[in-house]
């Protein structure tokens, strides 16, 4: 009787130990150390204004999560865009390479030949090599065509609008007690838009060539598995926000066994094109329901699609293992009125003109509102003022992945863990060059962050223009201290060398001239065409027989 016992004691134990053993197996990732190969989540707002957010202080809008996120984290005051306009931008956010060394346009149009050269190395890929899975969920913008989407990039899924949302109509189902007009399907401004583009030296006139019935309505797509669908097109902005929490969601619970990237570039809050009410959209949950208008109710709605992630995050207990990063592509398109964003504090007063936000490199264009949050690694409750830059992304992650740079490639973002994990750290950028404004003499950056101060080479009007508004050129610059004069209102010094400046003006100009040596300015190379591509056949579209109008226009 005593063996018997024992015997089942025995087994008993057994049985528990290998069920423990085969739960631990199961979830070893999850259960690694934080700081070994973190999760990494990066929100990335469409023309999203710096003085859009709760957190940096607008009276009504509605951003709960990214405020509460932001409290608890370090809030970043001087994070600059890679670029003031679109894909140029993302470009940069995904290489850590600045987009004129990519030969990467201001924006890419939605029926190119062409997108981010197949050669480079984007941050899906890259982190793939440490057993991450990777997601995308929203604008890519680095081409449309299948083999420059991010399922051809690295990345393990894929769900979004593959531009910007003003780039093809869309559907609007409307909702109980809707207040606003439904869009009208036929009626859009997307050619005014690209001509505004083209104008303002962000894109090239030949995108416009061989008409592509693919440009007309705004696709929905999906990748999973090497496979590409198209959801919807033309899309339904009503029910794209939940489409988007679900995707974002459902990667994060079978990704939960590895570390993994979820980069998070929203479609809202970018102007849409002019069928839709307002130039704006949101789902039935969110329309009329901040005091800020279509456009705060654009802003709540992608507030709350964060909020499931972090909410799924937390469920499973990943919080410790996660790297949550917060920014926008540019500064908001300013043109679009109150359907677009605020620069707040960042209006360029010394401009002299109120368009000084998105296509500018003025704070208002190309200085973004920013945090990081990572519990048990950042310290809640702080902020610097360190330089940051959407290029630091790249090698930000590679480092935390445990990875080591591609060799043989020339990366101008810098590692952010100085300033991210140490109170008192340092930027390891000593010179922050911006493109993508005006320019003078060729080719060439627009302005320099410099510790605390901004010089500009060249100044313009943001995108689309103003009445009177003229580029400027400074010989040899203008100088800020934007430390303490970030409304850029009060000059140091114009068009001079000499003067209680001229040491650090002397220092400015030796680092542009170094900045041209290492300069290589890229070449796109369009990949060969694949199957049913050709002239006039690039853009995405859900079935050519039918002019890639799938959907209809909205129920009512």
């Amino acid at each position: 009787a005593t063996v018997s016992v024992l015997y089942c004691f025995s087994l008993t134990h057994m049985k528990q130990s290998l069920a423990i053993l085969s739960l631990a197996a199961a979830g070893a990732t999850a259960l690694r150390e934080p700081t070994d190969r973190p999760n990494i989540v990066m929100f990335f707002v469409d023309d999203l204004g710096y003085g859009d957010l709760g957190f940096t202080g607008h009276p009504t809008t509605k951003s709960p999560t990214f405020d509460k996120l932001a409290k608890n984290g370090k809030i970043l005051t001087s994070w600059y865009s890679g670029c003031p306009v679109c894909s140029g931008s993302r470009s940069a956010l995904m290489t850590g390479r600045q987009f004129v060394r990519l030969g990467v346009p201001g924006v890419f149009g939605p029926t190119v030949d062409d997108g981010l050269n197949l050669n480079e190395t984007v941050v899906g890929k890259q982190l793939r090599k440490a057993g991450y899975k990777s997601a995308a969920m929203g604008k890519w913008h680095l081409g449309q065509r299948e083999v420059y989407l991010p399922g051809s990039r690295g990345f393990d899924r894929y769900l979004g609008i593959p531009y910007s949302d003003d780039m093809g109509q869309a559907r609007a189902t409307p909702c109980k007690n809707d207040s606003f007009p439904s869009p009208i399907i036929g009626e859009s401004r997307w050619e005014e838009t690209w001509a505004d583009y083209i104008a303002d030296g962000h894109a090239r006139s030949t995108d416009s060539v061989n008409p592509d019935p693919g440009g007309e309505y705004l696709p929905l797509v999906y990748q999973k598995d090497g496979n590409t669908t198209v959801l919807e097109q033309p899309l339904d902005f009503s029910t794209l926000a939940q489409k988007y929490s679900d995707f974002a969601i459902e990667a994060i619970e079978d990704f939960k066994d590895h570390p993994f990237f979820l980069y998070m570039p929203f479609s809202h809050v970018h102007c849409a094109a002019s069928n839709q009410p307002e130039l704006q959209y949101a789902g039935c949950n969110f329309k009329n329901s901040t005091k800020r208008g279509m456009f705060g109710d654009a802003l709540a709605e992608a507030d709350w699609i964060a909020e499931g992630v972090v909410n799924k995050i937390e469920s499973l207990g990943l919080q410790d293992n996660t790297l949550m990063l917060f920014s926008s592509d540019n500064g908001p398109w300013m043109y679009g009125n109150k359907s677009a964003g605020s620069t707040g504090i960042l209006y360029g007063r010394a401009s002299g003109y109120w368009n000084v936000g998105k296509g500018s490199t003025w704070e208002g264009g190309v200085r973004e509102a920013a945090f990081a949050y990572w519990p048990g690694q950042i310290t809640p409750g702080t902020r610097t003022a360190e330089v940051a830059s959407s290029l630091d992304l790249f090698p930000t992650a590679t480092k935390l992945a445990g990875l080591s740079l591609p060799e043989g490639v020339y990366y101008d973002g810098k590692d952010l863990s100085p300033i991210l994990f140490n109170d008192e750290g340092k930027s390891e950028h000593e010179f922050l060059f911006l493109y993508g404004g005006h320019h003078c003499n060729g080719n060439g950056p627009s302005a320099v962050r410099y510790g605390k101060y901004k010089a500009h080479f060249a100044t313009a009007p943001g995108m689309s223009g103003c009445s009177g508004c003229h580029p400027i050129c400074y010989e040899p610059l203008m100088l800020f201290n934007v430390d303490e004069d970030p409304s850029e209102a009060y000059p140091l010094a114009v068009n001079t060398t000499t003067g209680p400046y001229a040491d650090v003006i002397a220092k400015i100009m030796a680092a542009k001239a170094e900045e041209a040596k290492t300069m290589h300015y890229g070449t796109l190379v369009k990949a060969p065409d694949q199957p049913g591509e050709g002239p006039g056949k690039y853009g995405v579209c859900c079935d050519r027989s039918k002019n890639c109008d799938c959907n209809g226009a909205p129920s009512f």
